[in-house]
């Protein structure tokens, strides 16, 4: 097989079309006739200047603007060299827009030479709608300049068209219907606008938050204006957790916004405020969950609960046991529900309910738990 391949490889360029003449073999390749038209023509286009786009800054700070505000954007910039330069692409990022190139005062077209020696500026507009604090942007240039592709910055620290301080209006810890002493408790917070406004009404605002423009209108020195606004609860809203977002129309055409939460308690308060489950638990086990009840106030004294246990599974009843403990009377009590070690196997479950006497005005309560039982480890 070596030797067949050998005479292949022997007799192949004369085999082959296009192979070289044999008559030829002596003559000197640059006195060979051609056969097959002219050589080919390799052109040079000079298309790097060596001229170099200067501007005369790289980092722009805006300072402090309003959300919804926009400015112009102005970097100048010298063409140092004797050659023209091109630029073939303006790249904005976010928050850039309407980015384009200035020669002598006039538009100038992208991929159109800047002379040698020409002063202009890349102009362009930063609009500051969708940001909030600090915010930077660039503006790259491609081209043919010896130092392209030139990266220039902006910077902005963004204020929201409507700043509000504090940023919510917290009611917590605070006592429902007659135990208040303040019946009418209230927060207040500062809403500060970029140019002067009016609250013209609230949207969808719950009936136990009120909201009043107490009329202190400040006149800010950068043209806008701080309203103080005082929150106030309702005096018959009852115990319970509550939450809104108090949106405003106004008369900028934008609205404001801020959250409202009021936590509000009866006679007794739970700590936690419901009974941690017992998850995964292996049979045999006897963890335990603890609730603790106390009156909401050091001089308010109340009837014990009486506290049951309902299952809800069916071998609850087997497996838990609940242990209720009167700390201090009148003040202080504790919830003790445990996992029994004869608890069957899956899932176990039931509620214990806190019921307290009709004339106490306490609500009653239901707090439910649950354990998930698995075979012991060997």
């Amino acid at each position: 097989m070596k030797f067949s391949y050998l005479l292949i490889f022997l007799f192949l360029p004369m085999a082959c079309s296009g192979g070289t003449d044999p008559s030829q073999a002596d003559v000197p390749r640059s006195d060979r006739p051609r056969t097959s038209g002219p050589p080919p023509t390799i052109r040079f286009e000079k298309e790097q200047s060596r001229s170099a786009l200067v501007p005369e800054i790289l980092d722009l700070d805006l300072g402090s603007m309003f959300q919804h505000q926009t400015t112009e954007l102005r970097f100048p910039f010298e063409v140092q060299g004797d050659d023209s330069v091109k630029v073939t692409n303006l790249l904005a990022s976010c928050g850039c827009t309407d980015v384009y190139l200035e020669v002598g005062g006039e538009s100038w077209d992208l991929a159109k030479p800047i002379p040698g020696g020409a002063q202009g500026a890349v102009v362009g507009t930063f609009n500051s709608r969708d940001y909030v604090d600090r915010k930077t942007s660039s503006i790259t240039l491609e081209g043919n300049a010896t130092n392209f592709p030139l990266r220039m910055s902006l910077h902005a620290m963004v204020q929201p068209v409507f700043s509000v301080l504090p940023r919510q209006a917290k009611f917590a810890g605070i006592l429902s219907g007659k135990l208040r002493r303040n019946p009418n408790p209230s927060r207040k917070l500062q809403v500060t606008g970029f140019q002067p406004f009016e609250i013209l009404r609230w949207v969808d605002l719950p009936d136990w938050v009120r909201i009043e423009d107490l009329g202190e209108t400040v006149a800010n020195p950068d043209g806008g204006e701080t309203h103080t606004l005082e929150i106030l609860l309702d005096p018959e809203t009852p115990e319970g957790r509550y939450s809104t977002i108090a949106i405003g129309e106004t008369s900028l055409g934008h609205q404001v916004t801020f959250q409202v939460y009021a936590e509000l308690y009866g006679k007794v308060r739970y700590f936690p405020n419901r009974l941690v489950g017992f998850n995964l638990v292996e049979q045999g086990k006897d963890p335990r969950r603890m609730m603790r009840i106390a009156a909401s106030v050091d001089w308010l004294e109340v009837p014990s609960p009486k506290v049951s246990f309902e299952p809800t599974t069916e071998h609850g009843d087997l497996s838990f046991d609940v242990i209720f403990d009167e700390r201090e009377a009148g003040k202080r009590w504790e919830i003790i529900v445990q996992l029994t070690p004869e608890a069957p196997l899956g899932r176990q479950a039931g509620n214990v309910l806190v019921s307290w006497p009709e004339e106490s005005g306490i609500q009653s309560r239901t707090f439910p738990i649950s354990a998930l039982v698995r075979a012991a480890s060997p």
